[in-house]
């Protein structure tokens, strides 16, 4: 089993341990509060430009006037895309800002958002339209990745400003540094950059950290003593528990989709040896078992098995196979 220390498994080759049958787990939700409390610091830092009022500061410099004109958080809208564990957190600190809250989710209804707080949105298109804020919180998938591009970029309000604190790969940086010098009100704030160093210090070249509409930090989101201590407990509880009954929680890369073409149910008696006369009788058919569901009655006299599997057969012939099989006590020909 290999977990990772937080809720984004995109530095786990999961294919690989997917075809070896080792468990990839992850700890969702130990760190939300973090990544969200960081998430509202970068909107307020762009709001209040207070990075470079405390840079002019340094310099000796008093330019109280240079930031007069400061929008604030009252009564703007924010832009949730995706609102999952981190973006439900931010939700919660928003709403307590007087912020109007929008989100865009595949998974949830409009009844669970509405649940947070927030109001569905149908579109990503119609997020950033309707957005002075937008705060990313998906995870870097194939229908994700480079999502926030130039097409994604020109719906924004010319005031517009991003939040990324979940993965640098979702948004083409190169057209995000045009937008910043073209647009002269649009400002990014980032924890997540493309191409970061491996190593905590280490040199980093990166243009659009770089850009001085860009607001950012190291990749810290989770980075709080709550948050570390929260995971490692959870880390060592799922250890604990699947060294001790094979128990294996949050697994990432189970497959959710049967991809059987039969399924049959089997009642047999709970005997030695009986459920795996069943699995051969398949087996002797060419049949590929894909799942299989193994229910025991109370006192353990009887068990139904629901084996999913593919192949081709005929349901007159299968059937009176397994129900001639000694212990077997009905069969269902299930599809």
């Amino acid at each position: 089993m290999v977990i990772r220390a937080g809720a984004g498994f995109d530095t786990i080759d999961v294919s690989h341990c997917s075809k070896k049958g080792i468990y990839v787990c992850n700890c969702p939700g130990k760190n939300s509060v973090a990544v969200a409390e960081l998430t509202v610091g970068l909107m307020i830092a762009i709001d209040r430009r207070i990075a470079e009022g405390n840079q002019l500061l340094k310099e000796g410099k008093w330019a109280k006037a240079a930031f007069a004109d400061c929008l604030g958080l009252k009564g703007r809208t924010i832009g949730l895309l995706g609102i999952g564990n981190v973006g439900k957190e931010v939700a919660k600190r928003c709403l307590a800002f007087d912020m109007k809250v929008l989100a865009w989710d595949v998974f949830l209804t409009k009844e669970t958002i509405e649940g947070m707080g927030a109001t569905k949105v149908e579109t990503v298109e119609e997020l950033a339209k309707e957005s002075d804020i937008l705060s990313i919180h998906v995870p870097a998938v194939k229908e994700t990745i480079g999502m926030i591009n130039k097409k994604f970029l020109s719906l924004l309000k010319p005031e517009a400003v991003i939040i990324n604190a979940a993965r640098g790969n979702l948004v083409v940086e190169e057209d995000v540094i045009e937008h910043l010098d073209k647009v002269k009100g649009f400002w990014y704030g980032a924890d997540v950059f493309q191409n970061e160093p491996a190593k905590k210090e280490a040199p980093f070249d990166n243009k659009l950290a770089k850009h001085p509409k860009v607001v950012g930090s190291h990749h810290v989101g989770a980075s709080t003593k709550e948050a570390e201590t929260a995971i490692g407990i959870e880390a060592v509880r799922m250890v604990k528990e699947y060294g001790a009954v094979k128990k294996v929680n949050n697994c990432v890369n189970l497959a959710s989709d049967i991809k059987s073409t039969h399924c049959i149910s089997v009642k047999y008696v709970s005997n030695v040896g009986t459920l795996d006369k069943i699995l051969g009788a398949l087996s002797k058919n060419g049949l590929k078992v894909e799942e299989l569901k193994n229910e025991v009655f109370k006192d353990r006299m009887a068990c139904v098995a629901e084996i999913h599997f593919t192949g081709e057969t005929k349901k007159e012939e299968l059937v009176p196979q397994i129900a001639g099989l000694e212990g077997i006590m009905d069969v269902t020909f299930v599809c």
